[in-house]
C-alpha cells in the first residue's frame, strides 16, 4: 500500500502579518507572543546609544565640512585646471633689500598680468570666491623676523610667522611674510619657508612652492610656458625641480639655490624634517637636497638646464649691465629678452 503524506497549513491568526514580504520590511518585527525580536531589540539599543552617547570633537568639523563645500580641495576643481605655484622670494630686513623688492616688483610681478598676485590677493580670492579665482602664481616675499633671541630655523613651539620683523617694522606694500626666525641665508631659513608654506598650501591647494633667490629675474612668458608642462595634483607628488648640480658630499643631485621648486606634499615633508640635520653646510645643496633624498619615496627631479626662464646674478652692478666678464653668459640670455633694459636690472644691484 502506497502511504501519502499530507501537508498540515496551520491557520493564520489574526495578529499574523498576511505576508512574509510585510514582516521582513517591518524593523521592529515580533515573535509569536508578541514581544520584540532579539535583532530589533539590539537595533533600539543601538539607536539609543548613537544619540546618548557624547559626540567626538573631530565630528562638528566633519559636519561642518560636509554643510559647507571645501573650498580649499584638489577635488573641487576639475582634472587639468589651473596649476597654483607659490613663488617664495627671500628678502632680508636690511634696508637696501627694501629697494630691491621694489624693482623686482616693476621688474615681473606688477606687469597687469592677472594670474601673478600677491599671496594676500591670492588668499582674498580664495576666500571670496575658490571657484573663479583668476591668480595661478601668488608670490610673497620670504624675510626672517625673528630678534636675535629667536634660531635659525623653527623647531620650537613658537608661532611659525609674525607680523612685522624683530623691530616692529613691515614693508607697505603688504607682500612680505615674517617668519619667527633669527634673519640668516644658509642657516635654516629656507627649510623654514617650505614648513609655513606646505601648510598655506595644503589649506589653499598650491601645487607647487618655490624659493627664488632675490637676484634671480623671471621672465613670466617663459614661466608659464614651464608651468603648462607640470602635472597637477594629485598627479605631481614627490616632484622636485631646478637647475642640476652634483653634491660631492651626499652623492645626489640638487636645485641651486637661484631657484628651484617641489610639488606640496614634498614641501611638507622638507619642512618637517629639517630640524634633524645640522645647519652648518650649504643650505640648498648639502641640506634641502639631503633631505629631499632622504625621503622613504621616490623623488622625480625636473632638471630645468635645459630650459630656464630667469637670469640669475650675484647682486653686483657689473652683474646687471654684462660689463665682467664673468656675466657674459647671463647677458647673452638677456639679449633674447629685449624688453627688459639694462637701468632696472641695475637698480636691483642698490
Amino acid at each position: 500500500m502506497r502511504r501519502t503524506t499530507t501537508a498540515v497549513v496551520p491557520k493564520r491568526t489574526h495578529s499574523e502579518p498576511r505576508s512574509r514580504a510585510s514582516t521582513r520590511t517591518n524593523p521592529f518585527s515580533q515573535n509569536a507572543n508578541g514581544m520584540m525580536s532579539y535583532s530589533s531589540l539590539a537595533m533600539v539599543l543601538g539607536v539609543v546609544a548613537l544619540t546618548t552617547a557624547p559626540m567626538h570633537p573631530a565630528i562638528p568639523r566633519i559636519l561642518s565640512k560636509l554643510t559647507n563645500p571645501v573650498r580649499h580641495n584638489d577635488l573641487t576643481r576639475p582634472l587639468g585646471g589651473e596649476k597654483r605655484f607659490l613663488l617664495g622670494i627671500f628678502s632680508s630686513v636690511d634696508p637696501a633689500d627694501a629697494s630691491r623688492r621694489e624693482s623686482i616688483r616693476q621688474q615681473y610681478l606688477d606687469t597687469g598680468d592677472p594670474r601673478i598676485c600677491s599671496l594676500q590677493e591670492f588668499m582674498r580670492q580664495a576666500d571670496e570666491n575658490p571657484y573663479q579665482r583668476v591668480c595661478e602664481v601668488p608670490y610673497t616675499f620670504v624675510i626672517g623676523g625673528g630678534g636675535d633671541h629667536r634660531p635659525t630655523k623653527h623647531d620650537d613651539g613658537e608661532p611659525l610667522q609674525v607680523d612685522t620683523d624683530h623691530n616692529g617694522h613691515f614693508d607697505p606694500e603688504g607682500d612680505c611674510t615674517y617668519l619667527n626666525i633669527r634673519e640668516n641665508e644658509k642657516e635654516g631659513k629656507s627649510g623654514s619657508w617650505f614648513k609655513y608654506a606646505s601648510m598655506i598650501a595644503n589649506e589653499y591647494s598650491i601645487d607647487y612652492i618655490a624659493k627664488v633667490d632675490d637676484g634671480s629675474i623671471l621672465l613670466p612668458e617663459l614661466f608659464f610656458k614651464f608651468l603648462d608642462d607640470l602635472p597637477n595634483a594629485p598627479f605631481n607628488q614627490h616632484l622636485y625641480g631646478g637647475i642640476a648640480q652634483p653634491s660631492y658630499t651626499h652623492k645626489i643631485l640638487y636645485g641651486t639655490g637661484e631657484f628651484y621648486f617641489m610639488s606640496t606634499d614634498l614641501a611638507h615633508f622638507v619642512g618637517n624634517t629639517m630640524h634633524v640635520l645640522g645647519t652648518d653646510r650649504a643650505e640648498d645643496a648639502d641640506v634641502i637636497g639631503a633631505v629631499v633624498s632622504s625621503s622613504p619615496r621616490p623623488v622625480k627631479f625636473v632638471d630645468l638646464n635645459g630650459f630656464q626662464f630667469w637670469s640669475s646674478t650675484s647682486k653686483h652692478p657689473w652683474d646687471f649691465s654684462g660689463n665682467n666678464k664673468k656675466s657674459s653668459d647671463t647677458s647673452s640670455w638677456w639679449s633674447n629678452c629685449p624688453e627688459v633694459d639694462v637701468t632696472t636690472m641695475a637698480a636691483l644691484s642698490q
